[in-house]
């Protein structure tokens, strides 16, 4: 099994049904989803190998894997809001992590 190393650890509200959330729990080993930061949209990966599946109006702090991470990474920082979406939004979160590891 390979590991991912993240990119940041973010604190994460994922949205109940009722105020448009995901319809279902997560997927158990990681969620593919869309990081919505100052406007812009970057392709991650919440890594939820550690925590099993997340329900809809969860609060959790979950590792992220950005595909692109050089693409976002050098914008966050500590403190750093963003939305999470999938077609429409399904949670919000606050970064409170960035790694120090290089991608190389």
């Amino acid at each position: 099994m390979m590991m991912t190393a993240p990119d940041v650890i973010a604190k994460l509200t994922l949205y109940p049904v009722e105020q448009g959330g995901r319809k279902s729990a997560t997927p158990s080993d990681y969620l593919g989803c869309i990081f919505e930061f100052e406007g812009e949209y970057f392709d991650c990966r919440l890594l939820l190998g550690d925590f099993g599946p997340l329900l809809p109006g969860t609060r959790a702090t979950v590792p992220i894997k950005f595909l692109s991470p050089e693409l976002v990474r050098e914008r966050l920082q500590n403190g750093s809001r963003f939305i999470l979406r999938e077609v429409e939004p399904i949670g919000e979160g606050v970064v409170q992590e960035i790694s120090t590891l290089d991608s190389c």
